[in-house]
């Protein structure tokens, strides 16, 4: 009885001995576990921290980087807009004028309230900056023309009264008479200027009659060009002009507009001339009018001679540049 009771005690120490060793070890370990956690909390704080110093360092780095590089940015433009503007003011050196053409127009009656005449004319008034000598040279020569047809306008109206007269005894139907006149600007830069010239006349019979011819101008002189002061050194650009006109009228593409495409050169002669010809943006163009090589349904004829073709044939002044 006493083993048994011995045994029994012995169990009942074992039992509490293992209950404290538990419970210390649990204790402990929530003990470790508050510590761990406490230590991982800080830890972690620790490392907010950080990363927070760490971000504000790179943002504030990054505010740097951005302001600077926009501060390059900037200088860049800034250089890019001193380039441009050195770049226009670069091409300000090259005068290029400016033309201004207006036009009016105005009708003539008979005292008996028949309208005789209807004319169209023009003026045109041409400035360069910085060139008073060459702006006063062409304006003074395109006056000289509209003078001309100024003049014959009035020379018409005179004519036109003394043929209502005759219409009126003879019993003649009446149509008005016509002047038409008109002008464009063909090419217009630092070297050259051009304007092309377009008219209609209308004195009786069974229809009108068109017509056209060219003013070009040396920009920077003012003098008027001619085929002839055209010419490159060693050149004969006239001739030349003449002969590469005569093949045109020999090809397919004209030989419905001509009268004969072996046309004369006196014909010729009229259209190759320093009234017939222009310089435009594609290349020198001559201009042949009704009856001169060509019906009158042909209307006004163009010959174009490009201006790849004339290198060492046409003064390099006067080609686009």
């Amino acid at each position: 009885m006493r083993f048994i009771r011995d045994i029994a005690l012995l169990l009942c120490l074992c039992l509490l001995c293992a209950l404290a060793a538990c419970g210390g070890t649990s204790t402990d370990t929530n003990d470790a576990q508050t510590d761990t956690s406490d230590s991982a909390a800080v830890s972690e704080e620790t490392e907010e921290d950080a990363q927070a110093v760490a971000d504000a360092a790179a943002d504030a780095a990054a505010n740097d980087d951005g302001e600077e590089a926009s501060e390059d940015v900037t200088e860049g433009e800034d250089e890019a807009e001193d380039e441009t503007a050195e770049t226009v003011d670069g091409e300000d050196t090259a005068v290029v004028p400016s033309a201004s053409i207006s036009v009016a127009e105005g009708s003539y009656s008979h005292e008996d309230g028949t309208q005789l005449l209807t004319v169209t004319t023009v003026s045109i008034s041409v400035s360069i900056e910085g060139k008073p000598e060459a702006e006063e040279s062409i304006n003074a020569d395109l006056q000289a023309l509209l003078n001309e047809i100024s003049t014959a306008n009035a020379d018409l109206k005179t004519q036109v009264e003394a043929d209502y007269e005759a219409s009126l005894e003879e019993d003649w139907d009446w149509y008005a008479y016509e002047s038409q006149l008109t002008a464009e600007v063909v090419r217009c830069d630092s070297q050259v200027l051009s304007i092309r010239f377009n008219g209609y006349s209308y004195s009786g019979g069974v229809h009108g009659y068109s017509f056209s011819y060219g003013r070009s101008y040396d920009v920077q002189s003012g003098s008027r060009l001619s085929l002839a002061f055209l010419s490159a050194s060693g050149a004969d650009f006239p001739t030349y002009a003449l002969e590469r006109v005569a093949e045109l009228c020999g090809t397919e593409e004209y030989s419905d507009l001509v009268f004969d495409p072996a046309v004369d050169q006196e014909s010729l002669s009229d259209v190759v001339s320093d009234e017939q010809f222009l310089l435009t943006a594609e290349g020198v163009v001559f201009l042949a009018d009704p009856y001169v090589i060509g019906p009158y349904a042909s209307g006004i004829i163009e010959f174009t001679l490009p201006y790849d073709e004339l290198e060492g044939v046409v003064k390099a002044d006067y080609l686009p540049s």
